[in-house]
């Protein structure tokens, strides 16, 4: 909701607090409560785009690429609006007073961004779409096309990941340096060319167990069934219906499994509500 609507509904925070001072209100909006754009209409693309974030996504120089909704709604929004409950909620425990949490995503997105930003301060990043170490600027780190058409990710950045790289793919004695900045395009090259002789299937079984930071870019239905995520139960079923488990896990207070929603009118939910709370 836009800023104010729980104010007009008579629910905003200063009516609720009041009621209960020890009261933890979150509210998640695009653009924050304050500023020239509060209470304009938006979007997660047009959130992280105004963050400068989404500028420098993907890999290649003539457009950015967008992660569907995962950055702004869920990573720079949901995610920030529970670590801030989460943290007021500690402090309402402590001192007995409650806070209004403020998470917006165009404030989140922005901080999942610090890493980057202090990389260009030191002039160890560009502005530049696929120049640098963690967007596809160097070659041991990107996605291959093997054989069958399918992908596979590398991520070897430390050398004793990249020896073990160069090894498994029988080109070690073929390969640039590692940090021979000026030669990485015949490292491509090479890279390229190995990973299309083979299968996605081959590749994994080769590499699969190895330090060598190689994986297959799965499907979600094929994720659901590898045997890493299926032994510690990443997945679960519910109603015929696969889905991501809960995380994190907790030693102290596992959480149980989830269970399907009750089918129910908004008026009888609604008269829960009511009844509950005018009960002393």
């Amino acid at each position: 909701m836009r800023p104010g609507v729980t104010e007009r509904l008579g629910l905003g925070p200063d009516t609720c607090s009041a009621r209960n001072p020890r009261l933890v209100y979150g509210r998640m909006t695009g653009w924050g409560q304050t500023g020239p754009l509060a209470h304009a209409a938006g979007h997660d693309l047009t959130y992280i785009a105004i963050t400068g974030v989404l500028h420098g996504l993907g890999q290649t120089a003539d457009r950015p690429q967008f992660p569907i909704n995962l950055l702004g709604d869920f990573g720079g929004g949901s995610t920030f609006l529970v670590i801030g409950v989460l943290s007021a909620l500690l402090r309402a425990r402590m001192t007995g007073q409650g806070q209004v949490v403020d998470a917006a995503i165009i404030d989140g997105t922005s901080y999942l961004d610090l890493m980057t930003a202090g990389l260009r301060a030191s002039g160890r990043h560009s502005l530049l779409r696929g120049r640098n170490m963690l967007d596809g600027g160097v070659p041991y780190y990107r996605l291959y096309r093997t054989l069958d058409d399918r992908w596979v990710a590398v991520g070897a950045l430390e050398p004793q990941f990249f020896r073990t790289l160069v090894d498994r793919l029988g080109v070690a004695d073929i390969i640039p340096a590692q940090d021979e900045v000026e030669r990485h395009g015949e490292m491509e090259s090479i890279f390229e060319a190995t990973f299309a002789s083979r299968t996605m299937a081959d590749w994994t079984a080769r590499f699969e167990g190895t330090d060598a930071c190689v994986a297959p870019v799965l499907t979600p239905v094929e994720a659901a069934q590898h045997t890493h995520l299926r032994a510690r139960n990443t997945h679960i079923v519910i109603d015929d219906v696969t889905q991501p488990a809960p995380a994190p896990r907790f030693s102290g207070t596992p959480t149980a499994m989830p269970t399907a929603p009750r089918k129910s009118s908004a008026d009888r939910v609604l008269a829960r509500w009511t009844a509950k709370s005018v009960q002393p």
